[in-house]
């Protein structure tokens, strides 16, 4: 098939556009000739993701909607309004045979631009909550596809597929890995905390590295600060001496996590889904702001294969014991590497990518 154009509306984080990525590229396996466009909202993960790769992108405006003050709500609405004229506009002149829409903000205007135009549309909820984009647009799809089980209940169950969240191959190839951590070995640590980094978890971090510093063990840190604490971490860890490897966003979390053994992370639906597929013990520290609570939701399976533990936000205080009792007990972390594989749908991607194939016709 030649000719085919597909519209794929992405909320602007690493967590929305990773896994539309991989579904991108699924889909190119099957139509190597198909046209291809990410629309967005200006974010820098937008360019961090997928510039290197060379995939055409627009940008639309558009703003955040929950919470913040009335004035806020009045600008994300009138940004709403300019956002779906340019969603028009956008679908008259690429003319896509199918809309994909991932979650975020961005993906209201897009979806319903393209049900007004007569194009189908798709979706995609990664999280064990509904995101309110996806739950207004439900009505207006075809098909939904959600990466948790716990999210079905929430769209019409005739056009409800539980597909799980995709990966890009470089994460489905982990699979395989070998987890290897003795007692003589030197812990390493993956602090992440999103694509926009967190700084709760970054203050938490730099205490909990200061601390392990303090015992003399031998440990390397590896962390995703996000843009506005990279330089104050990375030259606090210097000053430490600890061999540490500190970037604002890695665009190559599967080197991350074959390096790591112990995560400490945020537990969003892409961050969860990737920690299970590569056996990665983690410590999860969910987002309290998180509509629904959700991040809470998305870890409950994980915690319960017994592939992670979960950390409140408030109870950070309580990060250096639990992770030097992991540290101290190479078979209870080792029991806990793999754990999470069998909720994880290593084909996801292939199979959302053919469904879109057959909603084209």
């Amino acid at each position: 098939m030649t000719g085919l154009r597909l519209l794929i509306g992405a909320g602007g984080t690493g967590g929305h556009l990773i896994p539309a990525v991989a579904v991108a590229r699924a889909f190119r396996e099957l139509c190597p000739e198909a046209d291809i466009l990410f629309a967005g909202a200006g974010r820098p993960a937008e360019a961090a993701i997928l510039e290197p790769e060379g995939w055409g992108r627009v940008v639309l405006t558009a703003q955040g909607f929950k919470g913040g003050s009335i004035s806020r709500k009045i600008k994300s609405l009138l940004a709403a309004v300019v956002g779906f004229y340019q969603a028009l506009r956008l679908m008259f002149r690429f003319r896509p045979h199918l809309f994909f829409g991932v979650g975020g903000y961005v993906t209201g205007p897009l979806g319903l631009a393209a049900w007004l135009t007569r194009r189908p549309v798709v979706l995609h909820e990664q999280n064990s909550r509904p995101g309110l984009a996806n739950r207004l647009l439900a009505r207006l799809a075809k098909e939904i596809f959600v990466g948790f089980p716990e999210a079905a209940p929430a769209f019409a169950s005739n056009k409800v597929l539980v597909t799980g969240n995709p990966l890009r191959p470089e994460i489905v190839a982990l699979a395989e890995r070998n987890f290897v951590y003795g007692p003589d070995d030197r812990l390493v640590i993956l602090v992440m905390g999103g694509s926009q980094g967190a700084n709760r978890i970054n203050l938490a971090a730099m205490e909990l590295v200061a601390r392990l510093a303090k015992e003399g063990r031998g440990f390397e840190i590896i962390h995703q600060t996000g843009a506005n604490d990279e330089s104050i971490i990375s030259s606090y860890y210097e000053r430490l001496g600890i061999k540490h490897e500190t970037k604002a966003f890695f665009p190559d979390p599967e080197r991350l996590y074959a390096k790591a053994h112990l995560g400490i992370t945020r537990a969003g639906a892409l961050t969860v889904t990737e920690l299970a597929a590569a056996g990665l013990p983690a410590i999860l520290i969910p987002l309290p702001s998180a509509a629904d609570d959700h991040q809470t939701i998305n870890a409950q399976a994980l915690v319960q294969a017994g592939g992670a533990v979960v950390i409140r936000e408030d109870e950070l205080e309580g990060l250096f014991s639990m992770v030097k009792s992991l540290r101290d007990n190479p078979r209870r972390l080792k029991n806990m590497a793999g754990r999470g594989r069998d909720l994880v749908n290593f084909e996801a991607a292939k199979l959302m990518a053919s469904r879109l194939l057959a909603w084209m016709g």
